[in-house]
């Protein structure tokens, strides 16, 4: 079942969404983008003579595709998240399947495979699946946990 973001529950870390597949917007990895993300995790420090010859020069990092994991999540729930946020519990598995170029159009896809309650909120585990548009495999499959809580939980324990 996919679901477009207006469709998807009000509250979409119930129970009720496993099963369920999110559909998110094709996206595009710039030549900017990558520079940003270099400078940003100082991977342009740790390799300062540049990559290997044979490492493609428009090639995007298996990292740099992970990091879009929440942004991209959270463009596609809009505003169909109710009164949760969420934090970042960890990851199950990653594997980078096939090759991501700079400028290729990127479908994001996020299957809701469980959900378990946690201190007044849920944990929830979403297989991400980004391919490149007209791609036959995955370019990269992650098993990411969020934790959920609805909002001013948090706010209300730290009261005195």
């Amino acid at each position: 079942m996919t679901n477009s973001p207006s469709s998807e529950s009000t509250d979409p870390q119930t129970p009720a969404v496993v099963g369920q597949i999110l559909t998110g917007e094709a996206f595009v990895v710039t030549r900017e983008d990558v520079e940003r993300f270099e400078s940003g995790t100082w991977v342009d420090r740790a390799y300062p003579e540049g990559d290997i010859p044979e490492f493609p020069e428009d090639l995007v990092e298996g990292f740099h595709l992970l990091s879009l994991v929440d942004p991209v999540l959270q463009f596609a729930l809009g505003d169909s998240r109710g009164g949760m946020w969420g934090l970042n519990y960890g990851l199950d598995k990653v594997r980078f399947v096939s090759q991501v170029h700079i400028g290729d159009r990127v479908v994001p896809t996020f299957e809701t495979l469980a959900v378990e309650p946690k201190d007044g909120g849920f944990k929830v585990l979403r297989r991400c699946t980004f391919t490149v548009e007209g791609g036959e495999r995955p370019a990269m499959v992650a098993d990411w946990w969020g934790y959920q809580l609805p909002r001013g939980v948090v706010e209300k324990s730290r009261r005195p």
